[in-house]
C-alpha cells in the first residue's frame, strides 16, 4: 500500500482537529453572545426595570396621599360646617389611609433628602391624627394648615420621585445605546469569526470532497488518466492518495488487459493465416492428392491449435472470475509432477531439471487442473532463468499436506514486486525486461491451489532465484494411514546433453 506524501500537500492539522476546532469557535462565539445576554440583562436591564418599577410605584404612592389628605380636608372641613358624624367618620377613614400610606413610603426613599420629605410627611400625618384628637379646641384654619403642609411634603415628595424617574430613565436610553453599540459590534465581530471558520471549513473539507468527486467523475466517465490533488497531508489527502493509488492500479490493469487482448489476437492470428493459406491451397486446381493432404494435415493442426488457445484462454477467464469446477478425484501428486516434466522436451534441452516426486503421496483434486499448475510454474521456471541452469521440483509430504517447491536459479523477483504476482495482469516492474505474458498464469495458479483447499507461497532474492511453494491437503485415507507405496523417490530426469538431472 503506497502511503508516500506528495509533493505539494501542505503539512496541516488534521481533519478530525479543523471540525473540532470549528466546532469550538461556533460554541465559544455562541458562549459570548449569552453570557453577554445574560450580564447585560441581570446587571444593568433588570437593574433599571427595578429603578424605574420602585419610582412609579412612589409616584402612585404619592398620588393616593395626596388623595387621602385632600379628602381629609373636604371632610374636616364639612363636619366643621355641618357637624354631621358621617363627615367625620369620612374624615377618619381618609386619615387612616393617609397615615398606612405615608408608612409605606419609606421603602422608596433612596436618598437623604427622600427620606427627610417622608420624615417630615409622617410627622404631618401624626400631627394630624393629633388635631383630630382635639378637633373642637383647634381652628379650622389650623387645620387647613396642616394639610397644607401635608400636602407641600407630598408634593417634595413626588418631585424628588420624578426626578428621579427621569434620571433613571436617561440613564436607561444610555445603556441602551450602549448596549446597542456593542451588540452590534459584537455581532459583527461574531459574524466575522463564524464567516473564518466557515471559509476554512470549506477550503478544508468542502473543496478537497468536491476535487475528489469531480476527478472520481472523469475516472468513471473513462479518463483513466485523471488524479485528485492532494491538497492538505490529513484525512482527505489520505484518501485522495487511496483514489490516486488505486486510479493507478486500475490503469496499470487496463493497460495490461489491453496487452493481453493484443496478445491473444496474436496468437490466434498465425494459426488462422495458415487454415486460410491451406485453404487456398486446396481450392487452386490440380492439386495432386499428397499435396491436398498436406494442406488439409496443416490445416486441421492450426485447427487443433486454435481449440487450445481457446480452451485455455476459457479456462483462465472461467477461473479468474470464480466460475469454474473442481472435479476431485484421487491423483497422484509424484506420478503427475513426473510425467509433466517428462513431457517438457524443450525445456530439458536447456535446462537441467532435476525432480525428487515420490509416488504415493494422494490428493483429492482435479488433475486437469493441477497440470495446469504444475505446467504454469515449471515454464515460468524455464522462461525466467538463463539457459543450462537447475531447476529443481520437489514434492514431499509434511503431516497431512502435499508440498510442491518448483525452485530456479534465476535473477529473482523484486521485492516491492512479491504482493503483485498473484494479482491479475500483475506482471511485476521487471517483467518488461525478461519472457513475455499476460500477466494472469499466477493468478490463475492462486485461484485453483485456493479451490483445492491449498495454499502457494514465493520465495525470492534479486539474484538468487526464486522458489514457489504450495501446500495441498493429502487424501484422507492417506493421511490417517501414513503408508506410502513402493515407488522410486529421489531420482533425477536425464537431460538431453547427457547430465544427470
Amino acid at each position: 500500500m503506497r502511503t508516500r506524501r506528495s509533493r505539494g500537500a501542505t503539512r496541516s492539522l488534521s481533519l478530525r482537529t479543523t471540525v473540532g476546532l470549528w466546532l469550538a469557535s461556533v460554541f465559544v462565539v455562541w458562549t459570548v453572545l449569552v453570557a453577554g445576554w445574560f450580564v447585560v440583562k441581570i446587571w444593568s436591564v433588570d437593574n433599571h426595570h427595578g429603578t424605574l418599577t420602585a419610582g412609579i410605584q412612589a409616584v402612585d404612592a404619592s398620588h393616593r396621599l395626596e388623595v387621602a389628605v385632600l379628602g381629609y380636608g373636604r371632610e374636616d372641613l364639612l363636619w366643621h360646617a355641618t357637624g354631621r358624624d358621617d363627615h367625620a367618620r369620612q374624615r377618619d377613614a381618609y386619615l387612616q389611609t393617609a397615615k398606612e400610606t405615608a408608612g409605606h413610603l419609606a421603602r422608596y426613599a433612596d436618598t437623604p433628602a427622600e427620606r427627610a420629605t417622608v420624615a417630615r410627611i409622617q410627622e404631618t400625618v401624626k400631627a394630624l391624627e393629633a388635631q383630630v384628637g382635639i378637633a373642637s379646641v383647634i381652628p379650622p384654619e389650623a387645620e387647613v394648615q396642616s394639610s397644607e403642609d401635608m400636602l407641600a411634603a407630598v408634593r417634595d415628595f413626588h418631585n424628588e420621585q420624578e426626578t428621579q424617574m427621569e434620571g433613571s430613565i436617561e440613564e436607561a436610553d444610555h445603556l441602551y445605546g450602549a448596549i446597542s453599540y456593542w451588540m452590534v459590534v459584537l455581532s459583527a465581530a461574531t459574524a466575522v469569526l463564524l464567516f473564518g471558520a466557515a471559509w476554512r471549513f470549506v477550503r478544508r473539507v468542502v473543496r478537497p470532497v468536491l476535487l475528489l468527486t469531480r476527478r472520481a467523475e472523469a475516472f468513471g466517465q473513462g479518463d483513466l488518466t485523471t488524479r485528485a490533488p492532494v491538497l492538505y497531508d490529513d484525512e482527505l489527502g489520505t484518501l485522495a492518495r487511496t483514489f490516486n493509488n488505486m486510479a493507478t492500479d486500475i490503469s496499470n490493469r487496463e493497460e495490461e488487459r489491453l496487452r493481453f487482448v493484443a496478445m491473444v489476437a496474436h496468437d490466434l492470428k498465425n494459426p488462422v493465416y495458415a487454415v486460410e493459406m491451406a485453404l487456398r491451397a486446396l481450392r487452386r486446381p490440380r492439386v495432386s492428392d499428397e499435396d491436398r493432404q498436406f494442406y488439409a494435415g496443416g490445416a486441421l493442426e492450426e485447427t487443433a491449435r486454435l481449440k487450445r488457445i481457446v480452451r485455455d484462454i476459457t479456462d483462465d477467464t472461467q477461473v479468474a472470475t470464480g466460475r469454474f469446477s473442481i472435479a476431485r478425484t484421487e491423483v497422484d501428486l509424484g506420478v503427475l509432477v513426473r510425467r509433466l516434466v517428462e513431457s517438457r522436451e524443450g525445456a530439458r534441452a536447456t535446462h537441467e531439471i532435476v525432480v525428487e516426486a515420490p509416488a504415493g503421496c494422494l490428493i483429492q483434486g482435479d488433475a486437469e487442473r493441477l497440470e495446469r499448475v504444475v505446467m504454469n510454474l515449471l515454464s515460468n521456471a524455464v522462461k525466467y532463468s538463463p539457459p543450462h541452469t537447475r531447476v529443481t521440483v520437489r514434492v514431499a509430504r509434511t503431516d497431512a499436506l502435499a508440498v510442491l517447491t518448483i525452485s530456479d536459479q534465476g535473477p529473482g523477483i523484486a521485492k516491492e514486486d512479491l504482493p503483485v504476482i498473484f494479482q491479475p495482469f500483475g506482471r511485476g516492474r521487471s517483467a518488461d525486461t525478461l519472457a513475455e505474458g499476460a500477466g494472469m498464469g499466477l493468478y490463475v495458479v492462486k485461484q485453483i491451489v485456493e479451490a483445492h483447499e491449498g495454499r502457494i507461497e514465493v520465495q525470492s532474492e534479486p539474484g538468487h532465484g526464486t522458489t514457489f511453494r504450495i501446500e495441498l491437503p493429502l487424501a484422507p485415507a492417506t493421511s490417517r494411514d501414513g503408508s506410502v507405496p513402493t515407488a522410486q523417490t529421489g531420482s533425477t530426469v536425464q537431460t538431453a546433453d547427457g547430465r544427470a538431472g
